[in-house]
């Protein structure tokens, strides 16, 4: 079964299957009819909309294929049987923001955005004082992107990021970067000279930061 298919087809049933299971609540509003309207217990319909996805992906990881050009790489097949296993087990207990994360970033080193994106979303919101969790889901927003300029709930994840952790590198490294990228070089010079104190003076990452922020102090003479 190809990627495509597969997902057109579980798209199809995951559609059919909430109409199915939300029909007590949606034929009585169709018929304007309030005192025969029977509402699901709200459980329930949180049990709805996190397991449906989360047994497609479980049928897509065994029955599917992750990468057809990865024919038998041991490491895809290795994380592939990682990923089997935690989506079983976040089929009983969905609250385990640790396993999310690890599938997100799973994804996100497959190159599989969106899954990443949806797995990473669901662990900012079992945690959502991590700053972590906020720059990897800014960075998987910006991949799937597929544009030089950051997105903009990218850019907020990541400014949040700071104020959470004023030290955390490759938040302000992201920052400074997308604002360089897009002519706003005294903002960038300020997110890379915020990361020098904050990285060893003898270290390739120093050098490279200052290197920057030489580049930027250039770009900024040469403005009008």
């Amino acid at each position: 079964m190809t990627q495509s298919l597969f997902i057109s087809l579980s798209g199809m049933a995951i559609a059919l299957a909430l109409v199915f299971a939300l029909w007590p609540e949606i034929r009585p509003r169709r018929r304007g009819d309030k005192a025969e309207r029977a509402r699901l217990p709200k459980p329930l319909k949180l049990a709805i909309f996190i397991l449906l996805p989360l047994v497609t992906a479980l049928l897509y990881l065994q029955f599917g294929t992750l990468e057809p050009a990865q024919g038998h790489d041991p490491r895809v097949e290795t994380l592939r049987s990682q990923m089997i296993a935690m989506a079983r087990d976040l089929e009983h207990n969905p609250d385990q923001p640790e396993q999310w994360q690890r599938m997100g970033l799973i994804y996100k080193d497959l190159r599989h955005y969106g899954s990443a994106e949806h797995a990473l979303r669901r662990a900012l919101y079992l945690r959502p004082e991590s700053a972590f969790l906020r720059v990897e889901l800014a960075e998987t927003l910006q991949l799937r992107s597929e544009l030089p300029e950051m997105p903009v709930e990218a850019k907020s994840l990541l400014e949040q990021a700071v104020d959470l952790e004023p030290d955390n590198l490759k938040a302000l490294w992201l920052l400074g970067t997308d604002d360089f990228l897009i002519g706003n070089y005294e903002s960038a010079l300020a997110w890379w000279e915020q990361m020098l104190p904050l990285v060893p003076e003898d270290s390739s990452m120093h050098r490279a930061v200052r290197n920057e922020t030489r580049r930027a102090r250039d770009r900024m003479l040469q403005q009008p």
